[in-house]
């Protein structure tokens, strides 16, 4: 049994919303609601088990800094694409591809480090349940 269990009430990209089933869930003093990295692909509706799971920091570390040097580095890959397929100066392409790219891997690089590193713990959906189901074969009469 899962450490947490419980049903997915939302899903926005890689995080999940999931309800909690205090009756189910081997834990103590949970909240009603926890937001999860949901790496299973669950949907709203799916009865998840999650566990709470420690963070390697040398791991964070290259997600929060080598995210936005990725991002540089695939900025002036596709800005040298762009102006080369539009045979135009490099420079104006790179520029504003460096910039785009960086808002992306900086935001998302942002949002890991505020909801994972800081706690030290990331709660994880590791696993879709199949609901309980409860046939009553009484008799027809």
């Amino acid at each position: 049994m899962a450490e947490i269990r419980g049903i997915v009430v939302k899903k926005q990209g890689e995080r999940a919303e999931v309800k909690v089933d205090k009756a189910e869930s081997e834990l103590t003093g949970l909240p009603k609601y926890i937001d999860c990295w949901n790496p299973v692909g669950a949907k709203a509706g799916d009865v998840v088990g999650a566990e709470y799971r420690d963070f390697d920091q040398r791991k964070a570390k290259l997600v929060i800094y080598g995210l936005p040097v990725a991002g540089i580095l695939a900025g002036v890959a596709c800005g040298h694409s762009m102006a080369t397929f539009f045979h135009m100066d490099e420079l104006p392409f790179i520029a504003v591809c460096i910039v785009l790219w960086l808002l992306v891997t900086v935001n998302y690089a942002r949002i890991f480090k505020r909801d994972a590193v800081r706690e030290g713990k990331q709660a994880v959906i590791f696993e879709i349940q199949q609901p309980k189901i409860v046939i009553d074969m009484g008799q027809k009469e």
